[in-house]
């Protein structure tokens, strides 16, 4: 009888290290252009270097890494077209997956609104910090709900860029009250199985993320000079974040949607946000 049952699937030490990395680059601690040698990564964690090598190969392969010739491997640096890049992944690959759980009823999502719950009550104690991770972890329990490893798989990489993006910005990029109302009423939408307005909520929310960080890039090489847009690693100035903290582009009522950046890619195109 016993036969029956299956193994107990035990995740590799490999696969514990590169868990490791992604938590470290998510919580800030491994910030854009950080360079990651074996040896430290090996010594850090008291491990042997077979399995780290291992881990950050798969990270490469992900994405979520980058190699350079005859230098090593880094967090990534990320500018503006990498932000219009990710927000256009994320919003064609969470679009699909709340239409995959639309067509099967909308059921199962206790989690995703038990996720919304801790979101308003970090929100009421202004812990923005908190806000922002339970943002990330609604989109994730979004895909993580139509149990599509594939999809979960695409999205987990895209999340961790999606913080690269804002980590690049140190801290010119905050969360707001008002992005709680915006995953309350698309939670609802989805609830209620209206595939049209949760549709347009995801395109309203990922092309306002996107115009956001686009203009938050462009003001910061302004300010610090650069021409091509892109952040220099150690040469960010707190008197440069506070002045964009305090434009427009942060403060603007989150609901005036003015969607630029993902739009001029998207016109034309027969996209998951446009169902007929």
């Amino acid at each position: 009888m016993l036969d029956s049952l299956q193994p107990l699937q035990s995740e590799s030490t490999a696969g514990v290290i590169a868990g490791r990395i992604r938590e470290a680059i998510m919580s800030g601690v491994l910030k854009p252009g950080t360079q990651l040698g074996e040896v430290d990564v090996a010594t850090s964690l008291k491990v042997s270097r077979g399995p780290v090598r291992e881990a950050l190969q798969r990270l490469v392969q992900e994405g979520v890494l980058v190699a350079v010739r005859n230098r090593g491997v880094f967090v990534p640096e990320f500018g503006p077209e990498d932000v219009v890049d990710v927000y256009l992944m994320r919003r064609a690959i969470e679009g699909a997956a709340a239409s995959l759980l639309i067509a099967r009823g909308s059921t199962g999502l206790e989690r995703l609104e038990a996720v919304l719950r801790r979101m308003n009550v970090a929100a009421k104690g202004k812990r923005w910090a908190a806000v922002a991770d339970r943002d990330a972890e609604f989109h994730q329990e979004l895909v993580r709900a139509t149990n599509s490893p594939r999809l979960e798989r695409m999205l987990g990489t895209l999340i961790v860029e999606s913080r690269l993006c804002m980590a690049a910005l140190e801290n010119t990029y905050r969360a707001s009250a008002e992005l709680v109302e915006e995953h309350r009423q698309l939670f609802d939408a989805i609830k209620r199985g209206d595939e049209a307005e949760t549709a347009v909520l995801i395109r309203h929310h990922m092309n306002d993320a996107a115009d956001r960080l686009t203009e938050l890039h462009a003001a910061r090489a302004v300010a610090l000079g650069l021409r091509d847009g892109t952040l220099a690693d150690s040469a960010t100035h707190s008197a440069i974040n506070d002045t964009l903290i305090s434009r427009a582009t942060i403060n603007r009522p989150r609901t005036a949607k003015k969607f630029v950046t993902l739009d001029k890619i998207t016109d034309g195109m027969n996209v998951v946000d446009n169902p007929t």
